[in-house]
């Protein structure tokens, strides 16, 4: 299929932008990646929790600063009011009454018992479990409170279970129109879903558009903005001319596709607000620690010392660009600027490489007559991402590593490895990774044998003893200290071995047209957190 040009392709959208907001009607309109569905609980990326903040509902939702919201759950459990007991291994939840779901069936606590199911079931193709293990059962003493026991007591249990402050937001899903189905992988409501959130779907165009309007009855009070169109731009070029030429009335310049040409075109408009925003996403270099030369320890330590990081960042994100040696930013749980990873020394890791065995030969390192060759894999179709993989290739040839790239679409690296996903069937060698956390403080899942695929997004494979010992610790003990100091061990031993290379975190700028109010940027990345707030005044 021929592609066009990105001011062609713009055009085209833009046209049918314009002729998307009716004279009596307001509608707001904004972009985004297309989706591989809109049932979380089946795929997880950034681009479905934003469809789930306009569709879903969650048990608790977090504002700008993380902090927890009632959402479903009428308030948020605490020892203090009763919400939490048995030293931690006992939530109860009151559920709100009068809800409906979109269909106009009514929700209760038989909807979140069946959501807890639907995430235990071995045949759906759930992204991630951690914390859902550690649930010995979920009982519902009344159609309006639910009560979570734990196998054991489990920091993060509040943070994990249906919020949109999870590493992994899950929503709670009908019982009554998915109850029956043996599993959810190819569900028709994976494109047509039926939520409690503030936004009804009216149409997904796949590779297109995705309508949505406001849902009358929503429990918070009707949205005041009546309809929401995304258009599917997959070119940050698009987005630009979309932005520039009044297509769009929120432009957020995310990571690394915030080249300085996106960030001037964003700032060529005029009337417009422009907002700046920290938030926890930290970005890496991931290693398959259990493939080919990414296996050997002395090769990825060469590695984190002859890659210029900060280069690497400066040519990515520019100015969104936030320096960390590790997975915590200043002030955040747990974090200690002790920790820091080997400084950069191009010469130091030669050496490094030359006294395992892999020497310098016409620009490529060899061992035993095979060539240093890795493949570094990343997502297709944007000048962002062929950027980082160039810069990437760029910085291990300095150090004699060929490394070759290959791209994929993004669903394509992210799919099931059932269905050929590269990360989780672990076809590859290193990419640029970025993780945004929600405020589960626990990132273990990430690095614990126990969440290596199929059980859960820990695609570098790590399986580390001491990193295990110190997992437990951290999400076993109530006492904040023993936490503190079990993270920060787990941290110390990855940065020792090697196993990835910390790069640092994001900022974001987020542009809001004149006339659009209610903008409140979130430290997690969730801007639209309170969109049923937001209001739009046509100009």
């Amino acid at each position: 299929m021929m592609r066009m040009p990105a001011l062609v392709l713009a055009a085209a959208l833009l046209a049918g932008c314009a002729s998307s907001r009716p004279h009596d009607e307001q509608t707001l309109r904004l972009f985004d990646l297309d989706p591989p569905t809109l049932n979380p609980l089946v795929n997880d990326n950034a681009t479905i929790v934003d469809f789930a903040q306009f569709i879903h509902g969650f048990l608790l939702r977090t504002d700008d600063r993380g902090r927890f919201l009632p959402d479903l759950a009428v308030r948020v459990p605490t020892v203090a009011n009763g919400g939490i007991a048995d030293g931690g291994r006992t939530i109860r939840y009151r559920l709100a009454r009068g809800v409906r779901w979109h269909d106009g069936a009514a929700f209760d606590a038989r909807d979140v018992a069946f959501s807890f199911r639907a995430a235990m079931n071995p045949r759906n193709d759930v992204p991630d479990r951690s914390g859902f293990d550690d649930v010995a059962s979920v009982s519902t003493p009344s159609r309006y409170d639910v009560v979570v026991r734990l196998k054991r007591p489990y920091s993060p249990a509040i943070a994990t279970f249906f919020t949109t402050g999870a590493n992994d937001v899950y929503p709670i899903l009908p019982a009554h129109l998915l109850a029956k189905l043996p599993d959810l992988n190819s569900a028709p409501y994976n494109g047509n879903p039926v939520g409690l959130g503030p936004y009804r779907l009216v149409s997904w165009q796949r590779g297109s558009r995705v309508e949505l309007e406001a849902d009358p009855h929503f429990r918070r009070g009707a949205p005041h903005i009546k309809r929401v169109t995304f258009t599917i731009v997959t070119d940050e070029n698009t987005a630009v001319t979309l932005w520039q030429s009044h297509g769009l009335d929120f432009f957020p310049v995310r990571g690394f596709a915030g080249s300085r040409s996106v960030i001037e075109g964003a700032r060529a408009v005029h009337d417009a607000h422009e907002y700046g925003s920290d938030h926890y996403q930290f970005n890496y270099v991931m290693f398959n620690t259990s493939r080919g030369v990414m296996r050997d320890r002395a090769v990825r330590a060469a590695i984190v010392r002859g890659v210029d990081r900060e280069r690497v960042e400066r040519l990515v994100q520019g100015e969104l660009d936030r320096p960390g040696d590790g997975d915590r930013l200043p002030g955040q749980f747990a974090y200690d600027a002790s920790i820091r990873q080997a400084p950069y020394d191009l010469a130091g890791a030669g050496r490094m490489l030359d006294a395992v065995g892999w020497r310098l030969h016409g620009g490529v390192r060899q061992r035993g007559g095979v060539p240093l060759v890795v493949e570094i894999v990343g997502p297709s179709g944007s000048p962002g991402s062929e950027r980082t993989s160039l810069v990437l290739q760029a910085e291990l040839a300095r150090l004699g590593v060929r490394a070759d790239i290959k791209t994929y679409q993004y669903n394509v690296l992210f799919a099931a490895a059932s269905e050929g996903g590269i990360f989780p069937s672990g076809r590859f060698d290193l990419a640029r990774y970025g993780w945004q956390p929600g405020e589960d403080a626990d990132h273990s899942y990430l690095f614990r044998c126990d969440t290596r695929p199929p059980n859960g997004e820990n695609y570098g494979r790590i399986c580390d003893p001491q990193i295990d010992a110190a997992a437990r610790r951290e999400i076993e003990s109530p006492d904040p200290a023993v936490q503190v100091a079990g993270d920060r061990a787990i941290l110390r031993e990855l940065v020792a071995q090697s196993d990835l290379l910390f790069l640092g975190f994001d900022r974001e700028l987020l542009f809001a047209r004149d006339g659009l109010d209610g903008v409140r940027p979130s430290i997690l990345g969730q801007h639209f957190w309170n969109v049923a707030d937001w209001t739009l005044r046509d100009k």
